[in-house]
């Protein structure tokens, strides 16, 4: 990246945030506060107006408009994949929101880029057990957003899942996280005077309530800790017969897949979990097509589970 692109991202960047500080521009663009200093001293001499305050950070003054910015083609192309992954992974209001979006998006590119995005569009297909994940009342996402925004009580109708008993309930929440194909919150229930987890999917009504927060709440990321029962992550290697590869498209990716290399009729799989008791019982589905390279402990594991198993 040349010092005229450096400049023009630092430009988005104040565009995109309230303040933004030297230490955060330096690190993400991997030079000096010095140079920093620098190109902000060039976006002033070029007309920006940058407000800066010791201690805050820059912000271009309020009131401060640029034209539409133009995106690179390449830009399009990742909002358009976004757009795939939002449709399928998110309920129907969410998804209107991001199209609606990706309509301004599509205004602003020139007519060969348009073409490019539309006859590119039939190439991406989202596929696998997860397609469709929606939630069981419209609206959820957006609601929880606007409550997690205004630090906003909801009231919910809610159906558990282990026995499908429905209850009425007052939350705080704190946080919501995708995970297996799953959006959850986390919330403070009033009614269980605890946090507890709720899958988004079991949500019979949601509704923002009158009031706002009650009790006092950590920060997203020490509450997590206190409340999950995280263990250490863990490495660990697996040699894979390419069909469990292949059956396990959707869900290896879940138990912390993150290199596959082919080696023969077999691939040797690198996993980060942080609970190698959940990984072994997802281990023993296809374990007659693999084996366990590492670590010892998993191997431990699995003998064990095998152990408590009555036929």
């Amino acid at each position: 990246m040349n010092r005229l692109e450096r400049i023009s991202a630092i430009l988005v960047k104040l565009q995109s945030r309230p303040v933004v500080t030297a230490r955060e521009i330096a690190d993400q663009f991997g030079v000096s506060l010095r140079t920093v200093y620098r190109d902000i001293r060039s976006l002033e001499e070029s007309g920006i107006p940058v407000g800066g305050e010791a201690g805050l950070g820059y912000s271009l003054v309020d009131g401060f408009k640029l034209p539409p910015l133009m995106f690179t083609i390449d830009e399009a192309l990742s909002f358009l994949v976004a757009e795939k992954l939002v449709r399928h992974q998110t309920d129907g209001d969410t998804y209107d929101v991001f199209r609606s979006g990706m309509d301004k998006i599509r205004a602003v590119l020139r007519t060969a880029d348009k073409d490019i995005l539309h006859h590119f569009d039939p190439y991406i297909r989202i596929s696998g057990i997860h397609q469709n994940t929606r939630t069981a009342s419209a609206n959820v996402l957006q609601t929880l957003m606007k409550a997690l925004l205004n630090k906003k009580q909801l009231v919910m109708t809610y159906k558990a899942g282990y026995n499908y008993q429905v209850t009425h309930r007052t939350i705080e929440p704190q946080g919501m996280f995708f995970m297996g194909g799953i959006w959850y919150v986390l919330a403070w229930c009033k009614l269980r005077r605890d946090y507890r987890t709720f899958h988004l999917g079991r949500i019979v009504h949601l509704c923002l309530g009158e009031n706002g927060f009650e009790e006092e709440h950590l920060p997203l990321d020490e509450l997590i800790p206190r409340i999950y029962d995280v263990e250490d992550e863990v490495e660990v290697t697996l040699r894979v017969h390419r069909d469990v590869a292949r059956d396990t498209e959707v869900s290896k990716y879940t138990y912390g897949l993150y290199e596959e290399v082919a080696d023969g009729e077999y691939f040797v799989q690198k996993y980060r979990t942080y609970s190698l008791d959940k990984f072994g019982h997802w281990y023993l589905s296809f374990a007659d097509r693999a084996e366990i390279i590492a670590p010892e402990a998993l191997k431990t594991v699995v003998r064990e589970l095998i152990g408590k198993i009555r036929i």
